[in-house]
């Protein structure tokens, strides 16, 4: 049983959401990317020889920002961060790594993806070949697993991604503007918690497995459900017509190793993350 817990990234949305979850079951350490430099052999050596771990939850990344274009030492960044803990790790410890859909190349329509379709198109973008180089390595190691996400909602996520965005326009009476339509499978924050505690006191036989939900969803269906949730109906407006391209991933593997998990419904989720962003605005009020 894994006592004391390495956790990367805490700062970021899915690792500050970790270590709140976590904090008081395990012995968590959360330096920062000042405090441990994972790109930097000797940093991880030395900070590895200083503390004892027993089980290490990598959600440190670099890329992947929507909106911006990848670092040209994203591609590498995020490769050497994962080879220096394997280098220095013990050999009973073990690594639960956070890949991505952006791994099965998010340039095209992604329906439903299975892990196994993993190189069958290689990305274009240095994030994406990043997340599927890891992935792939992942399979070929018994020590390190790669759960892949589509889309990840809920508390402490940036105010400008959906669904959060949506919440605030509703809460300021505002029209909530979409640039186009899309569908996603949103995986509710709290879920994604459970899934990595399981898999830290169980270890899967599967060492890539999607981190989705069964029921997928249109940025359009959420903000009707934010609607709903509020009672004020918000303009819903689109800047282009139709629909983008679908990401979405298969979760029969995740669901082959934990058969009995119940995910948060879009609409339980939503009002949670709706009573904490109108929070928030009325501490800023």
């Amino acid at each position: 049983m894994a006592k004391n817990i390495l956790l990367t990234g805490s700062g970021g949305f899915i690792g500050k959401n970790l270590k709140e979850y976590l904090s008081d079951k395990y012995n968590l350490f959360c330096p920062r990317s000042y405090e441990l430099d994972l790109r930097d052999f000797k940093s991880v050596k030395d900070y590895f020889d200083n503390n004892e771990i027993d089980f290490i939850i990598h959600c440190a990344t670099t890329g992947g920002v929507r909106g911006c274009e990848d670092p040209d030492t994203c591609e590498e960044d995020n490769i050497k961060m994962l080879q220096n803990l394997l280098e220095v790790k013990n050999n009973d410890v073990r690594i639960l790594t956070f890949g991505s859909g952006a791994a099965y190349a998010k340039d095209r329509n992604l329906h439903k993806v299975k892990e196994s379709q993993i190189g069958e198109v290689i990305p274009k973008d240095l994030y994406g070949k990043s997340k599927m180089r890891i992935a792939q390595l992942s399979l070929s190691r018994e020590d390190v697993l790669c759960l892949n996400i589509f889309a990840c909602y809920g508390k402490y996520e940036k105010e400008s991604r959906f669904p959060s965005y949506a919440i605030m326009q509703n809460l300021k009476n505002e029209p909530i503007v979409i640039n186009q339509n899309v569908i996603f499978d949103y995986l509710y924050i709290t879920d994604l918690c459970k899934i990595a505690e399981q898999f830290i006191k169980h270890w899967p036989k599967n060492k890539v497995i999607n981190l989705t939900p069964t029921n997928s969803i249109s940025l359009f269906e959420i903000s009707e459900i934010v609607n709903k949730i509020s009672g004020y109906k918000s303009q819903i407006c689109f800047k282009n017509p139709g629909m983008n391209y679908e990401y979405t991933g298969d979760n029969t593997v995740l669901l082959q190793e934990i058969p009995d998990f119940k995910f948060t419904s879009l609409e339980e989720g939503l009002s949670q993350l709706y009573y904490h962003c109108k929070n928030l605005l009325n501490e800023v009020l």
